[in-house]
């Protein structure tokens, strides 16, 4: 089993070194033993990510061999053959240690100011895709499509990973599930997803994926919280968080699923957060989220694992998109570093030993 991160924030503008605590918490996190760090992408938006990819650099040149991506990047927005260049070059400095996670995103103003139409999206996802492809294993390539064209170019620097970086491709309709088997290496499910409306999904990858005759590969991702004891999260936390989740999800998604919950809010129903939170968080003790993910495992198959801290709150009107101190970050990598990672390790020694 895989484990990756969310790589959370912590910004100190009168410091001299502005981002020194998200630094020490790539470092945590790789010694933990999570495989991969991620962050996230979205412009003109207080707390959120406008340019992952230079911090990405930044925190190859402080790490060693910690795998780094963005979970997700907004492709459809930006010149595929402009982020062909960023990410190979985020390849050789990282010395092959880049993938790139891609979603078309919720918030139209970053489409409408960047020249692009928010409801041709999947259209620019599609191209942008192949174009990325195209760029990073051939030479003298041509292209003439809807949004872009060129012709006899060759992209440089060259990627490191061949054939090329992994694509990981993000979506929760039926069209973006089937594109992320047609045209990425793995699918990235919806950190919000329950696990019903995940399955349903994974159900429409597995398919077109045997279709084509590819390996389904997916990254099963969860909004976490994590404390030494469960009563912790419960008296200090779980609430507090799945109420800032809510107001996140009202903004950014039209899902028939979260539509039926906040009618059901909305109508006055008493929904604890322990409900909300069961099919998608993982949270509590440690013992507690490996009996999740274990529940995941055997319900899915997955084999990776990626966990968002605190993260997934609105950003509007606040420094930060996600909750928590950094001492509490730290706490949480090294808690699931100590117990949650190892207890999966020993799992799968047992299977291959059995």
């Amino acid at each position: 089993m895989k484990f990756s991160m969310s790589l959370p924030l912590f910004r100190d503008f009168s410091a001299r070194d502005p981002y020194k605590q998200t630094y020490e918490i790539a470092a945590f996190a790789e010694e933990a033993g999570f495989s991969t760090l991620t962050t996230g992408h979205h412009h003109f938006r207080l707390g959120n990510q406008s340019d992952p990819l230079t911090l990405m650099a930044a925190v190859a040149a402080r790490t060693n061999t910690i795998r780094l991506g963005t979970g997700i990047f907004l492709l459809p927005i930006h010149h595929p053959l402009r982020v062909a260049e960023q990410i190979a070059t985020l390849d050789q400095i990282s010395g092959g240690r880049i993938s790139l996670g891609v979603g078309t995103g919720w918030y139209a103003p970053e489409y409408d100011a960047y020249g692009a139409r928010f409801n041709e999206r999947g259209a620019r996802m599609e191209d942008a895709l192949k174009i990325l492809k195209l760029a990073w294993t051939e030479e003298n390539i041509r292209w003439e499509g809807r949004f872009h064209a060129f012709s006899g170019i060759t992209v440089y620097p060259r990627p490191l990973q061949r054939p090329h970086p992994p694509l990981w491709v993000a979506g929760v309709v039926d069209a973006a599930v089937e594109r992320a088997a047609r045209l990425g290496d793995a699918w990235l499910w919806g950190p919000v997803q329950s696990l019903a409306k995940g399955k349903a999904c994974l159900d429409v990858y597995r398919g077109a994926c045997a279709r084509l005759g590819k390996k389904p590969d997916f990254i099963l991702r969860r909004f976490a919280w994590m404390k030494p004891t469960r009563r912790e999260v419960e008296d200090e936390m779980l609430g507090r968080y799945v109420n800032g989740l809510l107001a996140h999800w009202r903004q950014s998604s039209d899902e028939e699923e979260k539509t039926e919950l906040f009618d059901r809010l909305d109508s006055g129903e008493k929904i604890t957060p322990q409900e909300i939170a069961r099919d998608r968080l993982l949270w509590g003790a440690p013992d507690d989220i490996i009996e999740q993910v274990k529940r995941f495992h055997e319900e899915t198959g997955c084999e990776h694992v990626h966990v968002a801290f605190g993260q997934g709150l609105p950003a509007e009107s606040q420094l930060y998109d996600f909750l928590g101190t950094p001492e509490e970050h730290i706490e949480m990598v090294r808690l699931f570093g100590r117990e949650v990672i190892p207890a999966f390790k020993k799992t799968e020694k047992s299977r291959i030993s059995g």
